[in-house]
């Protein structure tokens, strides 16, 4: 899993690079989660082609509307994918706050609801939510060779898991899931 500025940042880019080829080497399904922050947003031009190469490596893109609103200036899911990811990576998930998830593969376009929940705080959503999904990879015994193939219903128990992961840390101040709902997770 990679993702956020460090991702991105000309400073870290050979030791990314030298990363994202050894996992790729060893068959690894490399996630990216842009994680595209406004502060960065007067980079985005300068760093689009890096971003873009990061789009090549992955497996797997996660991002928020924001983080594609901060990047290229658009808000919907669908275009999002059609003219900024699809060419590069054919697995994409875009998150929406407490709205809406959206999944976007060759065969599939499915919108996942959020159910409301009493939020005490959003902070570690994101992060719980990749995890959870990483989580519903390996659980499901997913590999990189099998991402293309994944029914509708296996994209079902891989988000599942991350909307769950993702509920769970935003019902209480803790910015992941306790231990305890770790350790009774089915």
């Amino acid at each position: 899993m990679i993702g956020s500025y460090y991702a991105v940042t000309p400073q870290l880019r050979d030791k990314v690079k030298e990363l994202l080829d050894y996992a790729r080497g060893q068959g690894a399904i490399i996630y990216y989660d842009v994680n595209f922050r406004s502060t960065h947003r007067n980079e985005a031009i300068k760093l689009l082609p890096t971003i873009l190469e990061n789009f090549e490596y992955a497996d797997i893109i996660r991002g928020s509307i924001e983080d594609f609103e901060n990047m290229f200036g658009l808000t919907d899911a669908d275009k999002i994918y059609k003219s900024k990811i699809e060419f590069y990576c054919p697995h994409f998930i875009c998150t929406h706050g407490g709205k809406e998830i959206r999944l976007c593969t060759k065969g599939i376009k499915k919108y996942y609801e959020v159910e409301p929940l009493q939020t005490v705080s959003t902070v570690g959503a994101g992060d719980n939510f990749n995890a959870g999904v990483v989580f519903g990879l390996l659980k499901y015994r997913i590999r990189r060779d099998d991402l293309d193939e994944l029914s509708e219903e296996d994209w079902d128990h891989v988000i599942r898991c991350g909307k769950d992961f993702s509920a769970n840390v935003c019902m209480s101040l803790n910015n992941s899931i306790s231990k305890e709902y770790a350790a009774g997770y089915q």
